[in-house]
Parts: C-alpha cells; sequence; structure tokens
C-alpha cells in the first residue's frame, strides 16, 4: 500500500536528514475520523482529513474547545477566527501506548483575532501532528504552547507552521519536550513571514531534555521571510538532564527517578496549567511519571 504524505516542510532540505515530510502509517490510512464519536462501521470513501471538524468564532466573541483523543483514529480540526474573535484550543492525545494517532489543525485569523493553541502529545506508539495557524488579518496573533514526552521505541513527527500574512501579526511558538529509552522524535517549527506582513512579530523556541543516551532528536527550526520589515527569533535548546540540578535533587533525599519526575514536571507545568481541568491534567502527570518510573534505560 502507497503511504499517503500527511505534512511536510514549508521548505524542504537535505533528502538524507529525513525531516521533508511526514508519512501516514499504514494502519491509519482508513481509519476514520473519530471526533464527535460517529458511528464509525463502515470506512469513508474519503479520507479522514477531508472531513473537517468545523468551528467558527464570531467577531469579538471567545470561544473554547478541548480535545481529549483516547483511540486510535485521524483527526482534523478546522477554525475560522472572525474579526476581534479569540479561539482557545487545547488538543491532548492519551491514546494507549500501542496505538497511533495523526492530527490536522488548520486555524484562519481575521483582523485583530487571538489563536491561543495549547497542545500535549504523551501518548501513542507513533505520533503526528500537523498545525498550521494562517494570520491572515492585520493585527492578528498566535499563542501557540505544546509538550510531548517520548519513550520506549516511540516516534513521535511534529508539523508546525505559523504563517503571517496580515500586518504587525504577532506570534509565540513555546514548545516543551521530554525523551527517553530508544524515542525517535522530528520537531519541525516554522515562522513564515509573507509578503506584505510588514511589522509582524514571531518568537519560537523548542526545549529538550534527553534522560538517556541511543534517543534520536531531530529539530527544524525554520525561519521564512519575504517581508523587509519583519522581526523573527527561533532557537533549539536541547541536552541531557543538568547534573548539577539532578545532584541537588538527590542530596535532598529524591532518588534519581524522583529528581527525574520533578525536573520533568516543572519543565511542563506552565503549558499544563493552559488546561483548564484539573483532573486532566493530574492525569497527564501521572501518565508522564508512569513512564518515567518504568524507563527502559
Amino acid at each position: 500500500m502507497t503511504q499517503d504524505i500527511f505534512s511536510e516542510i514549508p521548505l524542504r532540505t537535505w533528502r538524507w536528514l529525513g525531516v521533508n515530510e511526514a508519512l501516514l502509517p499504514e494502519e491509519l490510512q482508513q481509519v476514520p475520523n473519530d471526533l464527535s464519536n460517529k458511528n464509525t462501521q463502515s470506512f469513508p470513501e474519503k479520507l479522514p482529513w477531508e472531513m473537517p471538524e468545523q468551528i467558527s468564532v464570531p467577531a469579538g466573541e471567545t470561544v473554547e474547545k478541548i480535545f481529549v483523543f483516547r483511540s486510535e483514529q485521524v483527526t482534523n480540526i478546522r477554525a475560522e477566527v472572525a474579526r476581534g474573535g479569540t479561539l482557545n484550543l487545547i488538543c491532548i492525545q492519551l491514546l494507549p501506548t500501542d496505538k497511533a494517532y495523526a492530527g490536522k489543525v488548520l486555524v484562519t485569523a481575521g483582523e485583530k483575532a487571538k489563536i491561543n493553541y495549547t497542545a500535549v502529545e504523551v501518548g501513542a506508539v507513533h505520533t503526528l501532528t500537523n498545525l498550521q495557524i494562517e494570520l491572515d488579518g492585520n493585527g492578528s496573533a498566535a499563542d501557540v504552547a505544546a509538550v510531548y514526552f517520548g519513550d520506549a521505541d516511540r516516534r513521535l513527527d511534529l508539523n508546525y507552521v505559523i504563517t503571517h500574512k496580515g500586518t504587525d501579526t504577532d506570534a509565540d511558538m513555546q514548545v516543551r519536550g521530554v525523551l527517553q529509552d530508544a524515542s525517535d522524535k522530528i520537531f519541525r517549527g516554522t515562522l513564515d513571514f509573507r509578503q506584505g506582513s510588514r511589522g509582524s512579530v514571531g518568537r519560537e523556541k523548542e526545549e529538550v531534555i534527553l534522560l538517556n543516551e541511543g534517543i534520536r532528536n531531530r529539530s527544524v527550526p525554520l525561519m521564512l521571510a519575504q517581508e523587509d520589515a519583519v522581526n523573527g527569533q527561533h532557537a533549539v535548546s536541547a541536552g541531557h538532564m543538568d547534573r548539577d540540578k539532578l545532584f541537588y535533587l538527590m542530596s535532598r533525599g529524591l532518588d534519581e527517578k524522583e529528581a527525574r519526575k520533578l525536573a520533568v514536571g516543572a519543565l511542563f507545568a506552565t503549558v499544563l496549567e493552559r488546561v483548564p481541568d484539573a483532573d486532566l491534567r493530574e492525569e497527564i502527570s501521572r501518565e508522564v511519571e508512569e513512564r518515567i518510573e518504568h524507563g527502559q534505560r
């Protein structure tokens, strides 16, 4: 079976790096969209991402949507935020660790509209996420915060793109991740300043903690500009946990795994605070802590 391309980097690079595109796993080729708990007894003729869940935010209003994914599926969310509107979109992926997940999110923002996007990726054996935010309107803004956790031999492929089209747009993309065992992760973070986006500002940062050797971590920060009068910043920080910090925590009576849990919890805290459901926050934290406890290395 030919695998479909699920997401692509906006500007292709050397093929041998293996980061230009993400292919939809074969087990997801015919898995239907399950966002609305619809009848999924028969497979659809169209691919799941051709049947999106639609969100519309009227001018001047605020809408909050929370999606929690727990079963193997391909999801597609499309949202339009009208002038002066605000969308708080939260996507949490908590699949069993032997299932695959792929999710697409496309959001367009009108004049002075605001998009707050929060993502948590801690489940699934194979995760693919494709986030596209288009700041069409003048003065529109996007605030993206995400965390991910990979362990065992799990694979994560995350592609985030914020496109600045209007003037004086503002984007902030903050992604934090933790990897252990033999996990394999690709994160592509792109700020794309199109012609006509003068006065726009974009910031992108990924922080990755590697809990052991043998991990494959690939980070691809990308900034594209067709406009001169813009301000873009991007950075990646990846490395093993600070030994001095670990020693300090262990000197206070914690064993190494408990110290790791505490450090990872601190890294994830500011993102998880954006999840309004306390029980859901606790479930996410507990899942990550249990996986650290049972790490293979």
